[in-house]
């Protein structure tokens, strides 16, 4: 059986760009790294979710990762939250430093992540907000800032629930949105959040790293945007559900949360920053290592989707060729190790957030099939051996091609389980 490794690099998918004589930045970019492996392995499109539906980092990554978001997506928040070791009972959400301005009594979002706010100003402002106390101090809340502009914010107290609406219109040049209950069990979580809201903004507009940002020419950090309020999530460990003893080697806080939170053990290397200038050769360092101890292994690399949100398909190429760089150590892999590389999601340059297109997929090894594509690029990968599949397949296909699959209808769990099984796991007959 082989060990794996699954690179995902984040936002991979693309669209052509007229700055680059309409290429795609897979296309346009020099991965000679990459080009071989496509040259001697399989090559397919995945949709993460579905035809035409745009994922999100984490809903791409679950997907990816087996498990069925119609029953077991708890939201967002609660991986954000679980990539600083928090856990607890609460509500959790994700929560973005932003910009906004005021216009008739109304806030409408002129910059999601307030320009990527630096960290130094995100942790000063984040300070003010640490621990407020809403709704007659009913309910407590906690805002903890992450990277960037990024961070979660948890509300604590009686009567709560997770089923609110996101103030967040996911788009700029819309207004903030009023936080509404789905059900009745939300309507204190509700009012909770709209309370924070007006207080946190209070706070930040005038705050002085604001006005020093504001003279800088910077934009203000002074709105917190939230989404995707989960609660803790009961999801079944990886390693029960696919056999494998796992490892992730991250450094963005949701894909190390959502690796905690299906029980990988989890890596930061040094120099990864989960941004462009992140050391892609010590995260592919450190997964080879880690091959030692553990048979699957989860690489994350951020940097392709911060260009794309940036909307520099250039800036995208130069990051594809630094992570192609990094990628040589695994052009000749030892005969067990399969090398799947994909990603959770397209993020066209030419849009600046996720899409529905579907995303190209690679596996490579030792004396597994070939196809005829020469380049690792949507045009070789719509017409590769792999196919058009969904996310929710890539784990059947990764058991297959590291000879792990059990063959349909054994059964020597008492639930039912598509992988062969290591000895420690079965329960033998006692005689």
């Amino acid at each position: 059986m082989r060990r794996v490794i699954l690179l995902i690099i984040d936002g991979l998918g693309d669209r052509p760009s007229q700055s680059l004589k309409w290429l795609t930045p897979l296309q346009a970019a020099e991965i000679p790294n990459m080009d071989l492996m496509a040259a001697k392995g399989l090559l397919g499109m995945q949709y993460p979710i579905a035809p035409g539906v745009p994922p999100g980092s984490d809903s791409g990554h679950l997907s990816i990762f087996g498990y069925d978001l119609d029953k077991e997506y708890p939201g967002r928040g609660v991986f954000e939250a679980l990539s600083e070791g928090v856990v607890g009972d609460g509500v959790i959400f994700r929560a973005n430093f932003s910009t906004v301005r005021e216009e008739n009594g109304k806030l409408i979002v002129v910059d999601r992540r307030a320009g990527r706010v630096e960290k130094e100003d995100a942790s000063l402002l984040a300070s003010e907000l640490k621990d407020l106390y809403l709704l007659n101090g009913e309910v407590k809340a906690k805002f903890v800032h992450t990277l960037e502009h990024r961070g979660f914010l948890i509300l604590e107290g009686e009567g709560l629930s997770s089923l609110v609406t996101d103030v967040d219109p996911h788009e700029e040049g819309y207004y903030v949105l009023e936080p509404e209950p789905i059900d009745d069990k939300a309507v204190k979580t509700a009012e909770a959040v709209r309370e924070f809201l007006l207080i946190s903004y209070r706070m930040l507009k005038d705050h002085e790293v604001n006005r020093k940002r504001i003279a800088e020419g910077k934009l203000p950090a002074n709105f917190i945007l939230l989404r995707g309020a989960s609660s803790p999530p009961k999801l079944e460990p990886f390693s029960s559900r696919w056999g494998f003893k796992p490892a992730a080697v991250a450094a963005g806080p949701m894909y190390k949360g959502i690796a905690r939170a299906l029980e990988f053990e989890v890596f930061h290397p040094p120099g990864a920053t989960g941004l462009p200038d992140s050391d892609f050769s010590s995260k592919i360092r450190k997964a080879l290592d880690l091959l030692e101890e553990f048979d699957f292994i989860y690489v994350h690399m951020k940097g392709t989707d911060v260009a794309s949100h940036n909307k520099d398909p250039q800036q995208k190429v130069r990051v594809l060729e630094r992570i192609d760089l990094a990628l040589e150590p695994l052009t000749d892999p030892p005969e067990d190790l399969l090398v799947v590389i994909t990603g959770d999601h397209a993020t066209p340059c030419s849009l600046g957030k996720h899409s529905g297109d579907p995303v190209p997929v690679l596996f490579y090894g030792r004396g597994l099939p070939r196809d005829d594509s020469s380049n690792f690029h949507e045009l070789d990968a719509q017409v590769g051996g792999l196919g058009w599949f969904t996310g929710s397949s890539m784990m059947r296909l990764i058991l297959n091609y590291s000879d792990r699959a059990l063959e349909y209808g054994l059964r020597p769990f008492p639930r039912p389980r598509g992988y062969i099984p290591r000895i420690e796991m079965l329960n033998p007959l006692k005689i």
